[in-house]
């Protein structure tokens, strides 16, 4: 089926048409799985491991939507969409020290001379 591939792919393929032939086992811990059957499958098990140790989380996003929501909520119901973006990315880099606070208070202070009104976007590029 696969000769007219390289034999480095050949053997790729032959191993996934391998798997895809066996009965499918059930398992509580799929990693184990692989780590105990990776000499059958050299190639497939490290992609498994690649994808397995993902940790399967959408904490980051409802953080962001939590802080969406607090912001537009509370504070400033009339922000427009691009100013609620910029806001949000300067609270994550803030938090992520990718910028200091002293940076931020400068921002804010350039902002507020150029006395921007709630629905001019904000450049934070």
């Amino acid at each position: 089926m696969f000769q007219s591939y390289p034999p480095a792919l050949r053997v790729s393929l032959d191993e996934l048409q391998e798997y895809l032939c066996q009965p499918v086992e059930k398992t509580k811990d799929p990693l184990k799985w692989w780590v105990n059957n990776q000499h059958s499958y050299p190639n497939l098990h490290r992609m498994a491991l690649n994808y397995l140790s993902i940790p399967a989380t959408s904490t980051a996003v409802e953080r962001i939507f939590s802080q969406g929501w607090q912001l537009l909520h509370f504070t400033r119901n009339r922000l427009s969409p691009s100013s609620t973006r910029a806001f949000l990315c300067l609270g994550s880099w803030l938090r992520c020290e990718l910028i200091s606070s002293a940076d931020l208070v400068k921002i804010i202070k350039q902002l507020g001379k150029r006395k921007l009104d709630t629905t001019e976007a904000i450049d934070v590029q």
